[in-house]
């Protein structure tokens, strides 16, 4: 694991968290940016990964519209080059949240 693509990762956590702010209705989630805060990027979705159900913040994108889970962590763990960041049971989290409501994960070739 390198130092710049752990910095990447994070601010690419931080610009999901900033693109749901843009949706209609907006989110923004304070708990999320304290965790990023806390913990950076890659602790933060190990954290939430780690949990038996999906985060607040994936209820409440889907309820903006299962389109608006392209911002949620299990979506952007799953594309390249964040992948390799992460374990194979993680990634198989991430993709079992996103199938079971009905939203296809990216490609695995996906930047």
């Amino acid at each position: 694991m390198t130092a710049d693509l752990l910095e990447r990762f994070h601010s690419e956590m931080l610009r999901g968290h900033d693109m749901g702010v843009k949706l209609k209705p907006p989110y923004q989630s304070k708990p999320f940016l304290r965790m990023l805060g806390e913990h950076g990027g890659k602790g933060t979705a190990d954290r939430l990964l780690a949990t038996n159900k999906p985060s607040n913040g994936f209820t409440e994108l889907f309820l903006r519209g299962k389109e608006n889970l392209r911002l949620s962590v299990e979506y952007l763990v799953l594309q390249n080059p964040w992948r390799s960041l992460f374990t194979e049971k993680q990634l198989a989290v991430a993709r079992k949240r996103l199938l079971a409501v009905s939203c296809p994960p990216p490609p695995e070739d996906t930047l």
